[in-house]
C-alpha cells in the first residue's frame, strides 16, 4: 500500500488513546506535543499517564472501551493486546470515518505514524510504509547524530529572517538567493560554537 505524506494539525483537536500501556504512553507523548486534546480509554494505566491525568493534561477514562467513545474525535489511536477491542474501535473509526491506528496490525490502520525526529520546527519523517517499523527506527537514530538541537534554533533564525526579507525584497528571486546565501553560510557552525556575535553579523552580510 502507498501512503500519502502528511501533516495534522491537532491543535486542540479531540484524539482518543485506547489502551494505557508504555505504548499508549509514548503515542500520547506525541500527541500532547502537538497541542491535541487528548483522551485515554483503559482500565488500567502507567504511571506516566496516572501523572498526566493528575497534571490536567489529558482526560483519562478508567474503564473498558465502549462504542460511541470516539464521538467527536479527529483521530484514534489503539494500543492494546485485545484483538476484539482492537477490531471494534477500528470499525467506529471507520463508520465515522475517523482515521485509526491499531498498533502493529497494519491491516486494521487508515494512517500510519512515521518514525520522527522533532528539532523545533525542522520535523523529519521516516516510514517504510508499516513494512518495516524497525529499519524506520535504525534510520531515525542515525538521523539523530546528523540533525542537533541546533538545527531548532536555525529554523528559528531562518523564520525570522524570512520575514525581514519578503519585507526587503519584492522580487521573489532576491529573496529565494537571500535565503540561499544564509542557508549556505557558516549559521550552523557559529549556532554549535555558540558564536552569537559572529553569528548576528553573518545574518545581516546575507540579506
Amino acid at each position: 500500500m502507498a501512503f500519502y505524506p502528511l501533516y495534522v494539525d491537532l491543535e486542540g483537536r479531540k484524539c482518543v488513546v485506547v489502551g494505557g500501556g508504555e505504548v499508549a504512553e509514548r503515542k500520547v507523548a506525541s500527541l500532547l506535543e502537538c497541542g491535541a486534546d487528548v483522551e485515554v480509554i483503559s482500565p488500567d494505566s502507567t504511571p506516566g499517564l496516572e501523572e498526566l491525568a493528575r497534571e490536567g493534561r489529558l482526560r483519562l477514562m478508567r474503564r473498558e472501551y465502549s462504542r460511541g467513545d470516539l464521538g467527536g474525535a479527529t483521530l484514534a489511536i489503539v494500543a492494546t493486546d485485545d484483538n476484539a477491542v482492537n477490531t471494534e474501535v477500528y470499525r467506529e473509526a471507520t463508520d465515522n470515518q475517523i482515521p485509526v491506528n491499531v498498533v502493529d496490525v497494519p491491516e486494521l490502520c487508515s494512517f500510519i505514524v512515521p518514525s520522527t525526529i522533532r528539532r523545533g520546527d525542522l520535523v523529519i519523517s521516516i516510514s517504510t510504509s508499516g513494512s518495516c517499523p524497525a529499519l524506520a527506527k535504525h534510520i531515525r537514530e542515525e538521523l539523530e547524530e546528523t540533525f542537533g538541537d541546533e538545527y531548532g534554533d536555525f529554523c528559528d533564525i531562518l523564520k525570522s529572517f524570512r520575514a525581514r526579507v519578503i519585507d526587503q525584497y519584492d522580487d521573489p528571486r532576491e529573496r529565494k538567493r537571500a535565503l540561499g546565501r544564509l542557508i549556505e553560510s557558516d549559521a550552523l557552525d557559529l549556532i554549535r560554537a555558540q558564536d552569537d556575535s559572529e553569528l548576528e553579523e553573518r545574518v545581516k552580510s546575507c540579506m
